[in-house]
């Protein structure tokens, strides 16, 4: 029986058997041996009989072949340890060039994923994605530029600018990629990487690490990814991914870079299935774009990259338009006709939650008629609207504005209270309606006071019910309601405020 001399982590270099191949006829394992060292340590893999080398991770890797050596002198310097490779520092002997060379672990995924990797980047000829200056004939290393950092190790030194010059050289190199049909499905802050020596001077970003591609069906010749296989990066990873990653759109990568931009401007890393959005007064216009990125339902997430790059332009004008001037021209195109302004209204409501003066007077002014589609269409944004609508009425001093000024920004969140009921949004209801009665009860304007009761009177008994399980914990809320003689359809409300 033939042996393979092999390193394990921590141990002398012991001989090991080969023994019978591992899910023999299987094309993913072809050439590949199962191997067990002395020390009893896990299977590694023989590929075409080279030496396997234990990395700084622990993880084998294979030993450097006579082309490598022929070509290149290896750094002891480790440059990166990734899932499924690792990036030593070398320097090419026929100039002196200094280069990362990237060799796989000698794992069966991780040599289908380094092949992979080398095939998807050799199709992408762009400045923002990471070029591969050569590679092995055996597809088990490459080498490439050496990168000054990370954008996680270099975030300290940029400001939001450069955020927006980096997500717009990234979209740009995505579509690129998407029309090639390759899908990144692994990007993160470690996984773009900045280069130095442009001609400004700065650094160019570039997408790199593409062994997680999911390359077009048609052309795959193999199959790496498995239904329930883990994909991505924890917090960057858009949840579809847990479902079958083989089946990734172009709305991971939508989701992930969105991720990067909460990542960046938050300063905090993401969690999974936790939305993240940017809070700082500074940062605020950036809310649209990764709320609409990071939708956890990817059919609610912007779709492609040139949907992206539509809502990184409006970024782009948020930054150098004051909000009360944007709501204002949003205003008056919605009076001219224009749907799509009703939308981008209420999106840069939800960037600038604090600011009353652009809910009272902007947001507050769009008719029934136009608000109450949209909230059968969005019935969780616009209970959210609604709520941050009461509260501001609630807690606003005014301003020295007439106390009948409540009468507008209460009868848009009535508007809402209205299409909730429709939709039986029952716990919704419940929520936007503590908001709303404690608005209405502090101003204590009796025609708004007598359109509430006109509604309660119209409300169905589920809805009635959370309703008045909301009245009827707060006594001045029943005082301020209560009418004698009023009926309403539901016996749990006449009883409560008539009696």
């Amino acid at each position: 029986m033939d042996e393979l001399m092999v390193y394990y982590a921590g141990c002398e270099r012991v001989p090991a058997a080969i023994t019978e191949p591992h899910n023999a006829g299987d094309d993913q394992w072809d050439g590949l041996a199962c191997v067990r060292g002395e020390e009893g340590s896990l299977p590694i893999w023989d590929i075409s009989r080279r030496h396997v080398l234990a990395s700084a991770s622990g993880m084998p890797v294979i030993e450097p072949s006579a082309e490598v050596k022929a070509r290149y002198r290896l750094a002891p310097k480790t440059l990166g340890i990734g899932t499924y490779a690792e990036v030593r520092q070398a320097e090419r002997k026929s100039d002196g060039q200094q280069v990362a060379l990237k060799r796989a672990f000698s794992t069966p995924e991780a040599i289908g994923r380094i092949k992979r990797e080398i095939e998807a980047q050799s199709q992408l000829a762009h400045p923002n994605i990471m070029p591969i200056w050569d590679h092995g004939q055996d597809f088990l290393w490459y080498a490439m530029p050496i990168a000054e950092g990370s954008l996680k190790a270099l975030r300290s030194r940029l400001d939001e600018e450069d955020l927006e010059s980096l997500l717009f050289d990234l979209v740009d190199a995505l579509n690129v990629a998407h029309e090639q049909k390759l899908i990144h499905r692994d990007i993160s802050p470690q996984n773009i990487l900045g280069m130095t020596g442009t001609s400004a001077g700065g650094i160019r970003w570039v997408l790199a690490d593409w062994g997680m591609v999911r390359v077009d069906p048609n052309n795959m010749s193999k199959v790496l990814t498995r239904t329930g296989q883990r994909m991505g990066t924890p917090g960057y990873d858009a949840p579809e991914l847990d479902e079958d990653p083989r089946l990734a759109t172009a709305a991971v990568d939508v989701y992930s870079l969105g991720r990067v931009a909460a990542w960046f401007l938050s300063e905090k890393d993401p969690r999974p299935g936790v939305q993240l959005l940017p809070q700082k007064e500074n940062t605020l216009h950036w809310r649209k774009f990764v709320r609409e990125s990071t939708q956890q339902d990817v059919t609610r997430r912007i779709q492609t990259m040139a949907g992206l790059g539509q809502s990184l332009r409006e970024v782009a004008l948020h930054r150098t338009e004051p909000p009360l001037v944007r709501g204002a021209k949003l205003v008056e195109e919605l009076l001219l006709g224009d749907d799509e302004s009703l939308r981008a209204l209420i999106a840069l409501a939800e960037g600038y939650p604090e600011n009353y003066d652009l809910f009272f007077d902007f947001v507050a002014q769009v008719t029934s008629s136009r608000m109450r589609p949209w909230a059968r269409d969005e019935p969780e944004r616009a209970a959210h609207l609604a709520v941050l609508m009461a509260e501001h009425v609630h807690a606003s001093p005014w301003d020295g504005r007439d106390v009948q000024y409540v009468e507008t920004p209460l009868a848009f969140v009535l508007g809402v209270l209205r299409s909730l009921a429709e939709l039986r949004e029952h716990g919704l209801i419940q929520d936007v309606a503590a908001a709303y009665m404690r608005a209405d009860v502090k101003w204590g304007y009796e025609p708004q006071r007598a359109r509430t009761l006109e509604w309660l009177g119209e409300l169905g008994d589920d809805a009635a019910r959370a309703v008045a399980r909301e009245i009827a914990g707060h006594p001045d809320t029943v005082a301020y309601y209560h009418e004698a003689g009023w009926r309403a359809r539901s016996i749990v409300l006449t009883s409560l405020l008539a009696s």
